[in-house]
C-alpha cells in the first residue's frame, strides 16, 4: 500500500509522530470517515434525538443483514450503514451542511457532488492533516455546536479498549480505487481511519490512509484500522 499517518498530541497540538508527509497533505475523498461529520451535523440539527433512538429501516436490501435492519446511531457508527447518512443529509439540508463544513474547516468543504454521495468519490475530499484539526477542535469543543452534540458524537465513535485501559475513538472508510464494485471482492482500495487514543492522562489525535497497489482484500478501512491499532502499540502509546 502507498499510506501515509500523522498522530498529534491533542493538549499540546504538537505533532508527534508523521509518515509520507506529502501524502498526509494531499486531499482524498473521505468515504465514511464523513460520519463523524453527519453525526455531529445531525446531533446539533435534532435529527438525531440520541444515542439508543430507532433508526427505522428503509426496507432496501443492500446485501448486508447487519444494516438491512432498523439501527441506532451507534450501530450507524459501528456498522458503517451508509443508507443513514444519505437518510440525515437531505434533512439536515444542503444550506446548513454549507455552514457546518465551513464551520468544521472540513477539507475542500465542496458538497455540490449531491445529498446522497459528496463524501464517497465525489465532490468533498479532505487530507489527513485536516482530518487530525478536525477532529482535535472536535474533542475540544471548538467547532461552534453544542457540548450535548459533541459529547453524543464522542459516544457513538468509541471503538473498544486497548491495553492499560486506553480507550480507542474513531472511524473507519473505504473506497475503490476504480468503479464502485470493489467492496464484495479482493480489489484496490482506499481505506482511511481517523480517530482520538485516550490513554491514561494523555489524548491523541491520529489520522492515516492508503491506497492498495494490488488487488486485496477485505475492505480496506478496516485494515487501516488494524494498522493503526499496532502502530499505536508499536509507539508504547497504549500503556501511558
Amino acid at each position: 500500500r502507498d499510506g501515509c499517518f500523522i498522530i498529534s498530541d491533542l493538549r499540546t497540538g504538537k505533532i508527534v509522530d508523521e509518515y509520507n508527509s506529502e501524502r498526509c497533505k494531499a486531499r482524498f475523498s473521505p468515504y465514511s470517515s464523513f460520519k463523524i461529520a453527519a453525526s455531529l451535523m445531525a446531533f446539533e440539527t435534532g435529527v438525531f434525538k440520541n444515542e439508543n433512538q430507532i433508526i427505522k429501516w428503509d426496507g432496501v436490501k443492500r446485501g448486508r443483514e447487519e444494516i438491512d435492519q432498523d439501527l441506532t446511531p451507534f450501530t450507524f457508527m459501528s456498522r458503517s450503514a451508509k443508507w443513514v447518512t444519505e437518510w440525515i443529509m437531505p434533512q439536515v439540508g444542503e444550506k446548513a451542511i454549507t455552514s457546518f463544513l465551513k464551520s468544521f474547516s472540513y477539507g475542500n468543504q465542496d458538497f455540490s457532488g449531491g445529498l446522497k454521495d459528496a463524501w464517497v468519490s465525489s465532490s468533498l475530499k479532505i487530507s489527513a492533516h485536516e482530518q487530525v484539526n478536525f477532529l482535535s477542535n472536535f474533542w475540544n469543543g471548538k467547532l461552534g455546536i453544542s457540548e450535548r452534540a459533541t459529547d453524543l458524537t464522542k459516544k457513538i465513535i468509541f471503538i473498544k479498549k486497548l491495553e492499560n485501559n486506553a480507550e480507542l475513538y474513531g472511524k473507519t472508510g473505504t473506497g475503490c480505487l476504480v468503479g464502485h464494485a470493489c467492496l464484495d471482492r479482493a480489489d484496490k482500495m482506499i481505506g482511511w481511519f481517523v480517530g482520538v487514543l485516550k490513554s491514561g492522562s494523555n489524548t491523541y489525535v491520529f489520522a492515516g490512509n492508503a491506497s492498495d497497489l494490488k488487488p486485496q482484500g477485505p475492505p480496506a478501512g478496516p485494515r487501516m484500522r488494524d494498522a493503526t491499532v499496532e502502530i499505536l502499540k508499536q509507539m508504547g502509546l497504549t500503556n501511558r
